[in-house]
């Protein structure tokens, strides 16, 4: 960390008052603020920051802010077709409206007697199992990312083997999230070997599967819809298989999918997991995400599930029914401590209350219609691309809500073109060509519910234009 130029105390960071500074360094035994840091690898560590004066006060700090921000493109200013992970859909204002309530602002997690919060949580619980068809939820995670993470390590757990099969044609970054979760002092939780992925439909090699599934697997893990967008047509299959070698079969699912697509529950997931952001969370640099962790209601699952449960139970007032976590609580990290085999931390408890509201919002019939809506959508988008000179869509099975676009018959990259869309007014697809070196020259394109018809052919036009 750079050093100031002065000792400067501000208002609104109590501990830079200098009484206060010294007993926190007392505390933690360190003479400066950088050895507070020095677990970090220095190969992470950025010290050559050239800091402006200090700014005294928050007013001033607030529009020194602001005026950078305005710099920033985004949601309002332009129209956005990247996914990849978190994509832009409608949010309807009752959510905000109840997010904003006071009772809220500290829902990261809830107090057993809360009855409030706890009945919130409750009924979330209650909504996300009929979506995916699964019993048993956990309190939801950090991200998509982070649930993956439990639910490898749940495979290992219930099944005493180390090895588990990935899905080569997932989101690679939330992969590395979750091997993040794996990662401990003596090594590896397990090992994670990939499954290829048909180079002409996008979805999962089935011959490859069956000749690396044996009886040291723990688990098969798949993403449907896949992070390429297309729908995984043998997800039963892929199941059975992973049953009939005795591993569990774990399904990566985008929720607002459900309304249309097949849960994962039906066609034999024994542990579902994923990301809420599509249930009526905002976008966010850092924010608007959430795991959730489910299993079908049996106890050897259930008790796999690390973080609280919310139950409704009878009360001492007949008739009565009351709202807490006490559901298996000598289970979790949080009664057990460094004996337990996971451990949760902060959860995201607040996006429950967003992603409950969104689903009793929308109900049944809403979640089938914005699945059919975005599907359309996307599939309308596709058309209209792949008639485009030298340009192709890459995948041929059948998609939700993303597509891979081929771009590199235009003699562009795909970084020539994003930049240019931005120029136009338009935040392009997410360029594959990183972590995915097979699919250099290739675009992965989100559309959704709220991309009327003349925005994907404003995006047609000006990917026309920027290939011309």
């Amino acid at each position: 960390m750079t050093k100031m130029k002065k000792e400067t105390v501000y208002p609104y960071i109590p501990n830079t008052a200098p009484d206060t500074k010294r007993v926190l360094m007392e505390a933690v035994n360190a003479k400066t603020e950088r050895e507070i840091f020095d677990v970090i690898p220095d190969r992470l560590m950025y010290d050559d920051f050239d800091f402006p004066d200090p700014i005294p006060d928050e007013y001033s700090l607030r529009r020194h802010m602001e005026k950078i921000l305005d710099k920033n493109a985004n949601l309002g200013t332009h129209l956005c077709f990247l996914g990849a992970g978190c994509a832009p859909h409608f949010i309807p204002s009752v959510v905000d409206e109840v997010l904003k309530r006071g009772e809220l602002v500290t829902a990261y997690t809830s107090d057993m007697g809360d009855q409030g919060r706890g009945q919130m949580q409750f009924e979330y619980q209650s909504l996300m199992a009929e979506l995916l068809d699964m019993e048993v939820i956990a309190f939801p995670q950090y991200d998509g990312g982070s649930s993956l993470g439990h639910a490898i390590r749940m495979t290992r757990r219930l099944t005493g083997r180390d090895k588990v099969l990935v899905a080569s044609n997932m989101n690679r970054v939330t992969l590395e999230i979750a091997e993040n979760y794996l990662t401990q002092i003596d090594g590896k939780y397990c090992e994670l070997i990939p499954i290829e992925y048909d180079r002409g439909t996008g979805l999962l090699d089935l011959d490859d599967l069956k000749a690396k599934l044996n009886d040291e697997i723990a688990g098969v893990v798949i993403e449907n819809p896949t992070f390429f967008g297309t729908i995984e047509l043998h997800a039963r299959e892929i199941g059975k298989l992973a049953k009939d070698a005795g591993a569990e079969f774990v399904v990566y699912a985008d929720p607002i999918s459900l309304g249309l697509l097949e849960a994962p529950g039906t066609y034999g997931a024994t542990i579902a997991c994923g990301d809420i952001h599509s249930l009526g969370l905002h976008m966010g640099a850092g924010s608007g995400v959430g795991g959730y962790v489910m299993v079908k209601d049996e106890y050897r699952y259930a008790k796999e599930l690390k973080d609280m449960m919310y139950a409704a139970s009878p009360t001492r007032v007949e008739g009565e029914i009351g709202f807490s976590f006490e559901a298996s609580f000598d289970r979790t990290s949080y009664e057990i401590r460094e004996k337990s085999a996971e451990f949760t931390g902060t959860s995201a408890g607040l996006w429950t209350a967003a992603a409950g509201v969104y689903l009793a919002t929308m109900g049944p019939k809403g979640m089938k219609e914005v699945g059919e809506s975005i599907i359309s959508r996307s599939a309308y988008a596709a058309k209209k691309i792949a008639a485009i000179d030298g340009v192709s869509v890459r995948f041929s099975g059948p998609s939700f809500k993303e597509f891979v676009v081929d771009f590199s018959e235009t003699g562009k990259s795909v970084e020539q073109i994003n930049k240019a869309l931005l120029q136009a007014g338009i935040i392009g697809g997410y360029d594959l060509s990183g972590l995915y070196p097979e699919l250099t020259g290739c675009m992965l394109l989100c559309v959704t519910e709220i991309h009327m018809k003349e925005d994907i052919d404003r995006l047609v036009d000006e990917i026309v234009r920027v290939i011309s």
